[in-house]
């Protein structure tokens, strides 16, 4: 899959003069200062890189571990845990030979926030508090008025925020829809809802947990504004346990636990010299370009994490599970565990989104997309004392046809403590019998849903203007109708048609989903027939049949895919196929509205996100 290419957007914008933009970038001073068009995507990372992070020293500060985790409350909602989660302004220190930077924070850490903690089965209810700031932002000038559209969307002012539990089982209410945001001075979206007893300002979120055990995380949902939110700091890992991942030491599936379990939040950002987050202020596009100041993707030259630049782990001979979150906002890694000797070692893979794998996976890369998340077991057990492991990556960017690069090096694991007293007693990866996947199928006479991902391209830069789903704006007044209206228990196919030149993570909630396969298509001529049909009204019975352009063979699901998973890549000039059955958690009244949408967060913003509804 890794090495997949689809059409650029030279290809796609059918001729569209390369010249008239080359010569705007030089009236401009250059690609520093303008996002020019290259084969493979539109280059933002270097567009906008500027003068680029200050130089800070590699693997010199330790990493975050744990993150904290919060303790619950049993008693004011019984039977469920219960929290509080202030959402307000900080700063935190990213690297110490960085000055702190302004940022936004859940809870007391001053950047992401605690951990929740929640057994498979039992509720848990959350107080969300915003005490965010309404006239600033740590990176306010980087807020585009025109992203979404205003018409639709008036008044997009900061500290607007709505916590999503990415992955969760969770009722509509609670499910952090775009339009559910609330402010410091209760200002409420359309979408506001709340358990009983919310202040103004304060959102109370019930989470079903009626799943298998899995790595969530929470972070901010507001529409508008949610790129801006999560690379600030609003974002925080959500782990369910159950029978067979308990999180203690020599039950279950005996996995490595406690210290020796390691969540990593990985994220890439720049910094300006003085320390502070860089994210762009200007698109540096010429008028009449519609959007003065945002990027289709932004990619950092600095890897983060746990909210620490390029951090170190001293680890011990023995096994430990790694738990990865790609909390970027569109970088794709492709991850890999290299030695000083440049030896790049083995591990296994046991676990993505939504659940463990059927069977143990051992391999030496795993390719991560923005939202995905993967659970691993690497064994430092044999190598000498002192060793070095790194973690590197080298995923282009965009991906997979970019020109940009970077963020090579991730963090640094140093084999220098001796193994604790007792050794290493859990279960060796490849002896594993993990708990049995079954196969969904379809319900008889439920439609195979089709979603067409396309960039719209400005005519006069040939930069994207917006990324739309079967043509569609998120609130689309002329198509009201959400297009996906499931019905409660059935069990569908979705797919996803990519018309774009680059991958995509497509999201959905409410659901957990399994990948089916992915098909090549003639993606040049399936264009042309899907624009003409658009064009002539979209008349049902004349609609472009997929299988008339299939050009190969569906391919399954790489092994790694094989588990329960939310977030699925869509690689280009591919349909990806998936397959959910759509039951729905307790507190749900019919119909049911959700959103599905590509997980870079400048894409979803703009507006790469649509309704559906279970009826």
């Amino acid at each position: 899959m890794n090495k997949r290419k689809g059409l650029t957007r030279r290809d796609l914008l059918k001729g569209a003069a390369l010249g008239t933009v080359s010569v705007a970038a030089a009236a401009a001073g250059g690609s520093r200062g303008l996002g020019i068009l290259v084969p493979g995507g539109w280059g933002a990372r270097e567009a906008f890189a500027a003068a680029g992070s200050p130089n800070i020293t590699k693997f010199l500060n330790p990493l975050l571990h744990p993150i904290p985790k919060l303790t619950p409350d049993t008693t004011t909602y019984p039977g469920t845990d219960y929290y509080e989660i202030t959402m307000a302004a900080g700063t935190h220190q990213f690297h110490s030979q960085l000055a702190p930077a302004a940022t936004f924070r859940y809870g007391a850490l001053p950047y992401l926030g605690p951990t929740i903690e929640a057994q498979s089965g039992k509720p848990v209810v959350v107080k969300f508090i915003n005490n965010l700031p309404t006239t600033s932002h740590p990176l306010q000038a980087s807020i585009d008025p025109t992203v979404p559209d205003p018409v639709m969307y008036p008044g997009l002012a900061p500290g607007r925020a709505t916590p999503h539990l990415h992955g969760g089982f969770t009722a509509p209410q609670f499910d952090g829809h775009p339009h559910s945001w609330f402010t410091a001075g209760g200002v409420h979206g359309s979408h506001y809802d709340t358990l009983p007893g919310a202040g103004a300002n304060e959102a109370i979120f019930q989470y079903s947990n009626l799943q298998p055990g899995a790595p969530l995380w929470y972070h901010d949902h507001a529409m508008g504004i949610t790129r801006l939110n999560v690379y600030a700091g609003l974002a925080g890992l959500y782990l369910i346990r159950d029978a067979y991942d308990t999180g203690v030491p020599g039950t279950g599936l005996n996995l490595p636990a406690g210290i020796y379990e390691v969540p990593l939040v990985i994220q890439d950002k720049q910094f300006t010299p003085n320390g502070s987050l860089f994210y762009p202020t200007t698109s540096g596009l010429p008028a009449p370009y519609p959007h003065p100041v945002w990027v289709p993707e932004f990619f950092g030259d600095t890897a983060v994490v746990n909210a620490v630049a390029y951090p170190y782990l001293d680890v011990e001979p023995r096994r430990y599970r790694l738990r990865l979150y790609n909390g970027s906002q569109a970088r794709f890694y492709n991850f890999k565990f290299v030695t000083q000797a440049k030896v790049i070692l083995p591990f296994w893979v046991i676990g993505m989104e939504q659940s463990l794998l059927p069977a143990p996976v051992q391999t030496t890369k795993l390719l991560l997309a923005p939202g995905e998340r993967a659970d691993l077991i690497f064994d430092f057990t044999g190598l000498a004392q002192g060793t070095l492991v790194t973690l590197k990556n080298d995923a282009k960017a965009p991906y997979p046809g970019g020109q940009g690069g970077g963020v090579n090096q991730i963090m640094q694991f140093r084999l220098v403590k001796p193994l604790a007293p007792g050794g290493d007693t859990t279960t060796p990866p490849a002896s594993l019998v993990l708990p049995a996947v079954p196969a969904l199928t379809p319900t008889p006479g439920a439609p195979m849903r089709e979603i067409v991902m396309k960039e719209t391209m400005d005519p006069a830069t040939g930069a994207p203007t917006d990324v739309l789903l079967n043509g569609k704006w998120f609130n689309d007044p002329q198509y009201p109708t959400p297009d996906e209206t499931p019905k409660v228990g059935d069990t569908e196919v979705w797919q996803f048609i990519n018309l774009t030149v680059d991958a995509h993570p497509m999201h959905l909630h409410l659901v957990k989903f399994q990948v089916v396969n992915r098909q090549p298509f003639n993606a040049a001529a399936y264009t042309t027939a899907w624009l003409a049909w658009v064009a002539a009204g979209r008349n049902p019975a004349t609609k472009p049949v997929l299988a008339n352009y299939f050009t190969a063979p569906a391919v399954p699901p790489l092994p790694e895919e094989m588990g329960w998973k939310d977030t699925a890549k869509s690689y280009p000039g591919e349909i990806l196929r998936v397959i959910a059955k759509f039951d729905l958690p307790p507190l749900t009244t019919l119909p049911a509205e959700y959103v599905y949408h590509c997980h870079i967060l400048e894409h979803e913003e703009n507006e790469m996100m649509r309704p559906f509804q279970v009826v």
